[in-house]
């Protein structure tokens, strides 16, 4: 399989466009928590990009989702599926950094011009990145694949590697799988009092949902109908005044 084209070059690195401004994150990434990431480039190049576009909530849930992912790839190393297309660099720590923080980097509004869904601008601003870093090109391909299909059920759960890491990951932090074990964490218990204490949720379901219905309200091509974002922007639209988590998520 092919990696989809960057949208012609038309990412970069924390850039806004004409139709939105970056919302610069209010959350504080401490030295606990930066302890945990992966000394590269690649890595100190994706966080900044992430703390200058995602609002604190969003940046605490993509450092959970990094650190639960690390956890199911040891869980399940043994396990892999004869469909998945998983590089032997892909689960790098690094990658999985990169494809871990940015992963929702696509609801910022430096990206509504881009008629694509979330996931699959995020994808590509990820692949971005890690091409800068001269990662080779099948890592690159799996980061892609996992950051893309982490809302789609039942599929990457089918596969292995970094692409079903991610998104147990993603389920887990939501309350849709269970956490992995302390002692699964790099870090162990330690780990994750760091996660409980210093990477609050705030109110990551209503500010990932609502900023993925403002996007899909400006644009539907960001929402299609057979997708978690087209969901969102369905339960929006039948109770247009309702002000909590949305109804879809």
């Amino acid at each position: 399989m092919c990696l989809p084209p960057e949208s012609q070059n038309r990412l970069s690195s924390g850039s806004a466009s004409s139709s939105g401004t970056s919302s610069a994150s209010s959350g504080t990434v401490t030295a606990s928590v930066r302890a945990l990431v992966p000394a590269h480039p690649a890595c100190a190049e994706a966080l900044n990009i992430a703390k200058s576009s995602l609002p604190a909530s969003l940046l605490y849930h993509s450092l959970r989702v990094f650190m639960y992912a690390q956890a199911f790839l040891l869980l399940f190393q043994d396990d892999r599926s004869p469909t998945a297309s998983v590089s032997d660099t892909a689960s790098a720590p690094h990658v999985l950094f990169v494809a871990c923080i940015l992963h929702d980097v696509g609801t910022d509004p430096s990206h509504d011009a881009i008629p694509e869904r979330f996931e699959v601008v995020s994808a590509d601003a990820a692949a971005r990145v890690l091409r800068a870093h001269d990662v080779n090109e099948s890592a690159i391909h799996d980061a892609w694949l996992a950051m893309a299909l982490h809302t789609s059920p039942g599929i990457a759960e089918r596969l292995s590697g970094i692409v079903r890491a991610v998104r147990l990951a993603v389920r887990a932090d939501f309350g849709s799988y269970p956490i992995p074990p302390p002692e699964m964490l790099p870090g162990g218990s330690e780990t994750m009092n760091t996660i409980r204490w210093k990477l609050p949720r705030l109110e990551i379901e209503k500010d990932l949902g609502d900023a993925v219905v403002r996007q899909a309200v400006g644009d539907p091509l960001k929402a299609p109908p057979a997708s978690w974002p087209g969901d969102l922007l369905r339960a929006k639209r039948a109770d247009p005044d309702w002000e909590g988590v949305n109804k879809g998520f």
